[in-house]
């Protein structure tokens, strides 16, 4: 089967989308399937030997890693001349945005099922247009009419969760397939987590692990003003930051005002290939967002046999049975995302979490999602 995907975030910028992205590409290629994926980059370049066909795109100001496409591309012939000479059996788009609309009209206009994953509450990330209230209401008002046009030109729907499924309802009657993002649990089982403690400077401290895009969204100030209760109670603790965006540097001052710039380390971006040294270098993972329509990194420390302190709200209770592969706290509370930071760093020394967790993160295998994602392409498509 020949698919074409059309997203509007891609490399070098690392998030959930292109982690998901970037799973389900290596394994349906090594099931025979062919992907020719339709992204932004710095210049127009079409590739058709290594299916990947860029559209240029500027740099987001508030968000340097990203970048947009421009609004006339869309009206260009350039995308159905590629789609009419590579004949794809689907079209998959991964954003609601200026290249998932390529996706739309080439849909249309060669009569190609059209798939959509919801991929972001893209309602939480207002505020990078604005910092004004009414600015930030407006816009969303304008995102849930845009997103509603968007969903009613898809001939399916897939949510990463329920949550996310939940929110989809909310903008429109349709049916909507949950299909989660898988990974592979035994590349996380396994990494070298003395390296990294030594890549960090740490001897035998008690690591409080978070991997993520560090944006206001992804609620670290709780963190921060849990991390003095938590070191009243585990002195030697330690909190691993994994990642950069650009709330960092706000981050940073909230956490030298309180004078804890000793107890937390940034890490920056870390290579994919050792990734797995800082899960296993970890004693828990600790996940105060509050926008993960599912939550891929939570899975990646679950396969590391980690047990993992989240936020209950959203996506994240789905995968996380409080008091058994780890502990859910109110996602407002500094008190109880402590208290249960503590519990965690306990339950870890036992280490009777580990293979429950293990067993969680199994049912979220890659092989196993692909499946479902062939299966729900095969609905439109008789291959």
């Amino acid at each position: 089967m020949k698919i074409a995907w059309f997203t509007d975030t891609w490399l070098p910028a690392m998030d959930g989308v292109i982690s998901s992205l970037l799973s389900f590409k290596d394994e349906m290629e090594e099931r025979g399937h062919k992907i020719y994926l339709f992204i932004p980059g710095d210049k127009n370049i079409d590739d058709f030997e290594r299916g990947i066909f860029h559209y240029k795109a500027k740099a987001f100001k508030k968000y340097q890693n990203y970048r947009i496409a421009p609004v006339y591309s869309i009206f260009t012939p350039r995308t159905k001349r590629i789609i009419g000479r590579i004949k794809p059996d689907i079209i998959h788009s991964h954003s609601p945005a200026v290249i998932g609309i390529h996706g739309v009209v080439a849909s249309h206009k060669y009569n190609i099922p059209l798939i959509f994953t919801y991929h972001t509450f893209l309602e939480d990330s207002v505020y990078f247009i604005s910092s004004s209230p009414f600015v930030q209401n407006i816009a969303g008002m304008l995102l849930r009419i845009w997103l509603r046009w968007y969903l009613r030109r898809c001939n399916g729907i897939i949510a990463p969760s329920e949550a996310a499924k939940i929110e989809i309802k909310r903008l429109i009657d349709r049916d909507v397939e949950v299909i989660p993002t898988g990974i592979n649990p035994e590349r996380f089982a396994h990494g070298n987590g003395t390296a990294a403690r030594q890549r960090m400077g740490l001897g035998n401290e008690k690591i409080i692990l978070h991997v993520g895009r560090i944006v206001r969204e992804k609620n670290l100030d709780l963190t921060v003003n849990a991390a003095p209760m938590v070191l009243d109670k585990v002195p030697d603790a330690t909190f691993v930051i994994v990642g950069e965006g650009p709330y960092e540097k706000e981050l940073k001052e909230k956490i030298g005002k309180a004078g804890l710039e000793k107890k937390f380390i940034f890490t920056g971006f870390v290579e994919d290939e050792k990734l797995p040294d800082y899960y296993q270098a970890a004693d828990i993972f600790a996940f105060p967002s509050k926008y993960e329509t599912q939550g891929i990194v939570a899975i990646e420390a679950m396969a590391a046999g980690l047990p993992v302190v989240a936020a209950r709200i959203r996506s994240l209770p789905e995968m996380i049975e409080d008091g058994k592969c780890g502990f859910l706290f109110d996602a407002d509370d500094e008190h109880d995302f402590a208290g249960k930071i503590i519990e965690g760093l306990m339950a870890a020394e036992e280490g009777n979490m580990s293979a429950e967790a293990k067993k969680v993160s199994a049912s979220y295998s890659i092989r196993k999602c692909t499946d479902r994602l062939l299966s729900f392409y095969g609905r439109f498509y008789h291959y």
